[in-house]
């Protein structure tokens, strides 16, 4: 049996390389690792512990998008640090005109979606304090309001933009 320590990157397809690499720079402050212009592929990481988390290859502007509901990655995810991070999270996505799919307290989590300039869904997220985890009775399914993201799409209208 295979037993991965943790998952190592993803790795994403794009229309616009540049495009990309000032989305993941600039609005989610990852740094670019590596960038090989010849196939037009970046590397980032949100800390030196890691080559990258992430990579990014263009394709073809004209390459088909992925049908709703098709099988295929759903989201990738980025942990913060605390709720703190999260709220400063939320606004710069604002600042930055992102648009934000729906915020939710999950109960084992506090999350934001979101989705980057190809359409693909990101999240930033927190962990929930034991506390308030131990409020919902599956901490794994909470659907309430964030507070400071009252703005946001409600997590049930937006369920399938998420799954989509």
């Amino acid at each position: 049996m295979i037993k991965p320590d943790r998952i190592g990157h993803v790795v994403l397809k794009v229309r616009d390389i540049e495009r990309t690499k000032k989305f993941y720079t600039e609005v989610l402050g990852l740094e670019i690792m590596q960038f090989e212009p010849s196939i037009k592929m970046a590397f980032f990481a949100s800390n030196r512990r890691d080559h990258h988390e992430i990579a990014a290859i263009e394709v073809e502007r004209t390459a088909p998008e992925s049908a709703p509901g098709a099988v295929g990655l759903s989201h990738v995810a980025f942990r913060l640090r605390d709720q703190e991070h999260l709220r400063a999270a939320y606004a710069e996505l604002k600042k930055h005109g992102v648009a934000v799919v729906s915020a939710v307290d999950h109960g084992v989590t506090k999350s934001i979606y979101f989705r980057d300039p190809d359409d693909h869904m990101l999240e930033v997220y927190c962990d929930g304090l034991p506390q308030e985890v131990a409020k919902f009775p599956d901490p794994y399914m909470g659907t309430g309001a964030i507070v400071f993201a009252k703005d946001a799409p409600d997590f049930w209208k937006a369920f399938g933009e998420l799954t989509k």
